[in-house]
């Protein structure tokens, strides 16, 4: 398993992969950890007793969230490659061209699966967020808003990569499609994320909520 470090540096590196895509996927590894910890904070506490099973649940489930995530790190570096490779065929002869251009079409519907992947691995874990900013140890109330803000984070940062290669699909009832899905998402999304907002406020500013 690569090291923080290691990945670190190659992200910094002059190669185009790893890039926003695995960057994205290891800020909600951040959140899916955030979650876990105040889950497990949690449920040791008398006073939470009646949401100790759902922070047992919360915790499971946020492990297996990180690590479907550090998989998909690996996978999108992988199908940018498979682009990149598309990209660099022959393409003087007719013939060179036209297999080119399937093979860049194919490359990019998977360089779009695997974003959607960690973004909706990402959703959950702000749907988890929401949950443990209301059920929560409310000393750690940022903690869990954190882990939405994060999740929120790679969310976006990863439809980027799913528009960016819509761009090399001539296929023009795919790509609406796919735009209408990012739009719902990206809405469904700030919805969430206006839950944990004002939940989180609510506690740590209650002063400010009067205003």
């Amino acid at each position: 398993m690569e090291t923080l470090d290691s990945f670190m540096e190659r992200l910094s590196s002059p190669s185009p992969a790893p890039g926003g895509g695995a960057a994205s996927a290891l800020v909600a590894i951040t959140a899916a950890s955030l979650v876990s910890m105040v889950a497990s904070l949690t449920k040791g506490k008398k006073t939470y007793a009646p949401y100790r099973d759902e922070m047992e649940n919360i915790e499971k489930r946020s492990v297996s969230a990180k690590e479907e995530l550090r998989e998909l790190m690996g996978k999108d570096e992988e199908a940018f490659n498979l682009i990149v490779k598309a990209w660099g065929m022959d393409k003087s002869t007719e013939e060179g061209a036209r297999l080119r251009k399937k093979e860049i079409d194919k490359a990019s519907r998977t360089a779009i699966i695997v974003p959607w992947k960690i973004a909706r691995a990402s959703y959950t874990l702000m749907e988890m967020a929401e949950i443990m900013t209301r059920h929560g140890l409310k000393s750690a109330i940022t903690d869990s808003a954190c882990a939405g803000i994060f999740a929120e984070s790679a969310i976006k940062g990863v439809l980027y990569n799913v528009a960016i290669n819509l761009k090399s699909i001539d296929d023009l009832e795919y790509r609406e499609m796919e735009e209408i899905k990012m739009k719902l998402f990206l809405q469904n999304t700030s919805e969430i994320l206006k839950k944990i907002n004002t939940t989180t406020n609510r506690i740590i500013n209650p002063e400010g909520m009067k205003q």
